[in-house]
C-alpha cells in the first residue's frame, strides 16, 4: 500500500488552456470560461497583481491524473476589483467584473457601441490564433501525404500521355 508521499510523487498533470469569451456590457464586463467537468470548489479566482485577474483549478481524472489550467486576464484600470464574483453555470465560469462609474457622465449617443481594448482581446485572440496554428499543423501533416500522392499521379498521367502520343506518331 502506497504512503500520501508516493501517491503524490505519482500523480501526473493534463494541462490545458480553456475557450474564454470576454464581452462589455452596460456597468460591466462578462468572462465566460470554458471548463468541462470542473465543479467550483476546483477552481480559484485571484487578482495577484493589479489588473490581472489569475483563474486557476485542477480535478482529479483518476488515483493518479488530474486536469488543470491557469489562465490570466487583464482587466481595465476602471474595475471594480472588491466587486468581481463568479459562478458555475454548467461547464461554462461565468465571471463578472463591474466597472467604476465615471464622476461626469459622458454624453449619450444615439448609437449603442461596445468596445474592447487591445489588453483585453488579445487573450481572446491569443487564444483563437492558438487554435488556428493547431489546426493548421495538422492540416500540414495531412498536406504533405496528398502531396506525394498528387505528384506520382501527375508523374503517372504524364507518362501516360507520353506514351500515348508517342505511339500515335510512329504509326
Amino acid at each position: 500500500m502506497e504512503t500520501k508521499v508516493e501517491e503524490t510523487l505519482n500523480l501526473s498533470y493534463d494541462d490545458f488552456e480553456p475557450f474564454c469569451k470576454w464581452t462589455r456590457e452596460e456597468g460591466h464586463d462578462k468572462l465566460e470560461v470554458h471548463v468541462q467537468d470542473f465543479k467550483m470548489e476546483h477552481m480559484s479566482i485571484q487578482i495577484q497583481e493589479p489588473g490581472v485577474v489569475t483563474i486557476t483549478g485542477e480535478r482529479p481524472l483518476d488515483d493518479t491524473r488530474w486536469s488543470r489550467f491557469r489562465k490570466q486576464i487583464r482587466i481595465p484600470k476602471d474595475t471594480k476589483t472588491n466587486e468581481i464574483q463568479a459562478n458555475l453555470s454548467g461547464d461554462i465560469l461565468h465571471v463578472v467584473v463591474p466597472r467604476k462609474t465615471p464622476a461626469l457622465p459622458a454624453k449619450k449617443s444615439s448609437t449603442k457601441t461596445s468596445t474592447i481594448t487591445a489588453s483585453m482581446a488579445s487573450n481572446y485572440l491569443f487564444g483563437l490564433i492558438k487554435s488556428a496554428i493547431s489546426r493548421l499543423e495538422m492540416n500540414t501533416m495531412l498536406a504533405l501525404p496528398v502531396a506525394g500522392v498528387l505528384a506520382v499521379v501527375v508523374a503517372f498521367v504524364a507518362y501516360a500521355y507520353k506514351d500515348c502520343h508517342c505511339g500515335d506518331a510512329e504509326s
